[in-house]
């Protein structure tokens, strides 16, 4: 029997949090950004043909520090007017490209994948490997002779390594999914999750050839959603408080 290989629990807890979103865009589906080229060239040809000017606080401000320069002998008198020049044409530049950068945002939109959980109905009721593998097979589309021009034919991105994955581990995905630990009760949302993550720190685990149970307390029970939840819920008060005392500070000093 081959030895297992050495595992970091932050590297297998990486790998099955990768396992985990692949199995909720499954089960789930997930938006994805579409970029609208022509939107986009419509947008940048409305503001090139913006006649932009800087504010009157905006001309006084370079004013002021062209007047600086030349106090502190950097510039001299006769070049302060080019300077000026200078640094508003900079100016201008940086604000076209702010509204460059907006276009963006705005000829992009978000188009949502549907999920399909009969694909993981199908793998939670698979009961030997060859199944499993059978299923995997229509994980991705091959066009052509080439592996390289295969596109998902499931809810998952491009590059996702799930399938091939549980093609390659499908007897200890079938071992995991036969653990006394794994989650029966699907009465509830939550339920499928955990089953989910179960199944994702077990994939994980068999990487390195770490049984399930050992995989499954590596890693820790809390789930990348929770994780996320909790970090997001940690600090609000705290934040607000330092962000409302920053903006009395600022217009104090107006």
């Amino acid at each position: 029997m081959a030895r297992p290989r050495e595992a970091d629990p932050g590297t297998v807890y990486s790998i099955a949090h990768q396992f985990y979103w692949d199995f909720r865009r499954i089960e789930g589906g997930f938006a994805r950004p579409r970029f609208d080229r022509a939107k986009y060239e419509g947008l940048c040809k409305d503001i090139d043909r913006l006649e932009l000017r800087l504010t009157p606080e905006q001309q006084s401000d370079l004013e002021m520090k062209a007047d600086e320069e030349v106090r502190a002998g950097r510039l001299g008198e006769a070049e302060r007017s080019e300077w000026i020049r200078r640094a508003e044409d900079s100016w201008l530049v940086a604000i076209r490209e702010d509204y460059r950068r907006d276009a963006v945002d705005d000829a992009t939109k978000s188009l949502r994948v549907p999920g399909e959980p009969e694909i993981i109905t199908d793998l939670l009721k698979a009961e030997t490997p060859s199944q499993i593998r059978e299923i995997c097979k229509d994980a991705f589309v091959a066009f052509g002779d080439s592996e390289k021009l295969a596109m998902p034919n499931w809810p998952i991105p491009a590059g996702s390594t799930l399938p091939s994955y549980i093609s390659q581990y499908a007897a200890e995905f079938i071992t995991a999914r036969r653990d006394r630990r794994f989650p029966q009760s699907t009465s509830r949302p939550s339920s499928r999750l955990k089953q989910l993550w179960f199944l994702a720190r077990a994939l994980a685990g068999a990487m390195y050839g770490i049984k399930t149970r050992t995989a499954i307390n590596l890693v820790g029970s809390l789930r990348p959603d929770e994780l996320f939840e909790e970090s997001r819920a940690a600090k609000p008060v705290r934040r607000r408080v330092r962000i409302s005392s920053n903006r009395r500070n600022r217009e104090r000093g107006r």
